[in-house]
């Protein structure tokens, strides 16, 4: 009688102890924005050009003004996201919020977001994003200079990736050597940091593209509009654009599906 009960008691504990496990993982999951396996993990990945004031060169669209750009981050960091580079996607079951920031082109103006990126930082809140740089736009009236392209990668606040070498149609280049290798050879010299990701230029790309791609690069982002998973195709990642008129309510919804 007294073995019986022990057992019992034995068995009770050990469902109880398993109980607690697995609600244990569970919360672990939601803390850190985990899903389940099989459903891989939901990465938005923000798209801008410009940040500046719009003075009427260029498409209005494209710019994304200072003030409204720091109000999309604060708003990030208030809402518990952790801004990443594609370096991290290796390790994003540890990752609270996840959220990838880019910007394409490589302007000038981009210094805007790096400021407010380093201005906003503290010890609980280190956001990064990444820069796709055109190779022929480096040191240009408009393009970001050798020496600032150091400066953002050196604070391990900015990744440096390309975005080709002159901004061609992929579907249409045959010099894939110059727009795929060189420029990423071009800016692992320029910051000393190894390059991993290709943004398509124009979102232009078929299963060519892809192929050569995989020849350099372990991903690939496109214009196609949604939030990214880990599941999908990485040299077909989704993106969100972030415009001149996109309101702050608007960004909110965005990055909360």
């Amino acid at each position: 009688m007294f073995k019986h009960s022990l057992l019992k008691s034995v068995c009770a504990f050990i469902i109880l102890f398993l109980t607690g496990m697995v609600q244990l993982k569970i919360a672990s999951a939601v803390e850190t924005g985990a899903s389940p396996s099989k459903d891989g993990y939901h990465v938005p990945i923000l798209m801008y050009h410009a940040i500046d004031e719009y003075k009427g060169n260029g498409m209005k669209e494209l710019y994304v003004t200072p003030e409204n750009f720091e109000s999309q981050m604060l708003y990030l960091k208030s809402a518990g996201f952790t801004p990443i580079t594609f370096e991290d996607l290796s390790h994003i079951g540890n990752i609270k919020k996840p959220i990838i920031i880019t910007l394409d082109d490589g302007y000038k103006n981009n210094m805007n977001a790096y400021y407010i990126l380093k201005k906003i930082s503290d010890a609980s809140f280190k956001p990064k994003a990444a820069i796709f740089m055109i190779g022929k736009k480096i040191g240009s009236q408009s393009g970001l200079s050798v020496n600032q392209l150091r400066e953002i990668s050196d604070s391990g606040i900015i990744s440096v990736q390309p975005h080709t070498e002159t901004h061609p149609r992929l579907t249409e280049t045959v010099n894939y050597t110059k727009e795929l290798q060189d420029i990423k050879a071009k800016l692992e010299k320029i910051t000393g940091r190894k390059v991993s990701t290709l943004a398509y230029p124009y979102g232009d790309y078929n299963d060519k593209v892809i192929e050569e791609t995989k020849k350099y690069y372990q991903y690939a982002v496109t214009t196609n509009p949604g939030i990214a998973n880990t599941t999908d195709s990485p040299y077909e990642l989704k993106r969100i654009r972030v415009n001149y008129s996109t309101s702050l309510t608007t960004f909110k919804n965005m990055v909360n599906p």
